[in-house]
């Protein structure tokens, strides 16, 4: 049972750091040093925790170490941590976007 744990991280992870880096840009001049200072610690500090919880994974299923609650711990905690960090830079993202402009319609007459 807990083999489904490291099997769906050895396929979940690499598909967290193509969701994290296909697309990087920030736009320059809305975002302030601090926070593309804070993005670039989100992202980096969500590949470390992705690389943790891959080599973990894949050294248990490759049966170089033994599966412990240890080693569970580990891969639920980085990428459960590594989701989490993505979840917020999609939120800063999303908070970063400029309002929608209000369109006149043809109905209004003007």
């Amino acid at each position: 049972m807990t083999t489904l744990v490291y099997e769906g991280a050895l396929q979940v992870v690499p598909l967290l750091l193509i969701a994290l880096f296909l697309d990087r840009r920030m736009p320059v001049g809305g975002a302030t040093a601090r926070s593309r200072r804070m993005q670039r610690w989100s992202s980096k500090f969500s590949l470390l925790l992705n690389a943790l919880g891959f080599m973990v994974s894949l050294f248990v299923v490759a049966g170089v170490i033994v599966a412990t609650s240890f080693t569970l711990a580990i891969v639920i905690a980085a990428v459960a941590g590594s989701i989490g960090l993505l979840c917020g830079q999609i939120w800063v993202r999303i908070d970063q976007e400029p309002a929608p402009s209000p369109e006149r319609s043809p109905r209004d007459g003007s």
